[in-house]
């Protein structure tokens, strides 16, 4: 098969995560991948995977939509596609023009719920011959905001490549923490993501402050790039925060979860979380918020626990699970079987190739 994926742009995310991910296992299977999109920031390593991009604005007004829509059909002279697979609205709404002018199925993943509905939102979505979902959330959100039929949805969780994510054990730990310049016997607990809005990551400099009294050991990582970095190092140097609180570029966040006791994610809007499931496969179990992804990650109390969206919850489940460590490493356990269980690549992609074959057949 050859599929043609439609995307805002080449940027930094879980979007183009997967795209990247996914167009891999494809082409293991001997499938082709083309994509079309604006450049972004991510657009090197789309060429550096030998991927057949398109360059056109998916992310801009109605009249540059429609000179996009004519530009990839140019593009396209002459090329087989047998199915179009979009990833946000105006992408597909491109993608159903051109689906119609070259006769093929289209679908679409929502990789974000809680988007705008209101007019002209509603009246420009189009959900796809098909709607992929990678959570339960999404699935939830698109029948009750999007009044999609749950007969045209297929729920395909994203998969981890377990191999690439090695799980903790005590000499592992100790090398990790060593080079991270923390002490031995702390209680660790990691970001890894964007410094941005809706991540909240503000608040693990407020759980520092409230937990110091219940865990003098507690040590944070934060570990990404974003917007909001100079508002968090502020924030830290203002509280005399700087021996307990670490910013940290993003890099390989194996040793980052290796050095870590628990993954803190209190974000307010979540796609799936990738960095949750990695972590997890290493053997760290999760306290996150229930966004997207939650229900295919968090057995409560058993690979990790989940709070609502709110500040004051977030903050005192993480100090009853950091002051008591040793409540961890069980859950660590029993989070790195369920990903090397339920949340692997090669399912993610198997499933995904079955859904394609349905669509084109």
């Amino acid at each position: 098969m050859r599929i043609l994926h439609l995307t805002g742009a080449s940027d930094l995310g879980g979007v183009s995560r997967y795209l990247l991910q996914l167009c891999a296992g494809l082409a293991e299977h001997g499938h082709e991948a083309v994509l079309g999109g604006a450049r972004g920031e991510l657009h090197h390593a789309f060429e550096q995977a030998g991927l057949q991009w398109l360059d056109v604005p998916l992310n801009g007004h109605l009249p540059a939509l429609l000179g996009s829509q004519q530009t990839l059909y140019e593009k396209l002279a002459g090329q087989r596609v047998d199915l179009i697979h979009t990833h946000y609205r105006k992408a597909a709404w491109v993608g159903r023009q051109l689906a119609q002018r070259l006769n093929v199925p289209m679908l679409f993943t929502l990789h974000l719920t809680g988007i705008p509905m209101h007019w002209p939102w509603r009246q420009l979505s189009d959900w796809g011959d098909r709607t992929h979902v990678p959570s339960e959330q999404a699935r939830q959100w698109l029948m009750a905001e999007a009044e999609v039929c749950s007969s045209k949805i297929t729920k395909i969780p994203h998969g981890i490549e377990v191999t690439q994510f090695e799980q903790v054990n005590a000499d592992r730990r100790a090398l990790a923490r060593q080079s991270l310049n923390l002490p031995h016997d702390a209680v660790v607990g990691v970001y890894v993501g964007r410094f941005d809005v809706p991540k909240n990551v503000h608040w693990l400099v407020n759980l520092v402050s409230q937990a110091h009294q219940w865990q003098p050991a507690l040590r944070i990582l934060l570990v990404g790039e974003g917007p909001h970095r100079k508002l968090l190092e502020e924030q830290i140097d203002r509280r005399g925060m700087a021996d307990r609180v670490t910013l940290l570029p993003y890099q390989d966040p194996v040793q980052v979860y290796h050095a870590a006791d628990l993954m803190l994610l209190p974000s307010a809007a979540e796609g799936f979380s990738y960095v949750c499931a990695e972590a997890m496969c290493c053997g760290i179990p999760v306290l996150r918020t229930r966004t997207a992804g939650w229900h295919e990650q968090i057995i409560e109390d058993v690979t990790g626990c989940s709070t609502e969206v709110d500040h004051e919850a977030f903050i005192q489940k993480a100090i009853s699970l950091l002051k008591d460590p040793s409540q961890l490493a069980p859950m660590g356990q029993a989070a790195a079987t369920h990903v090397r269980t339920h949340l692997v690549f090669e399912q993610q992609v198997a499933q995904t190739l079955h859904l394609y074959q349905r669509m084109t057949s």
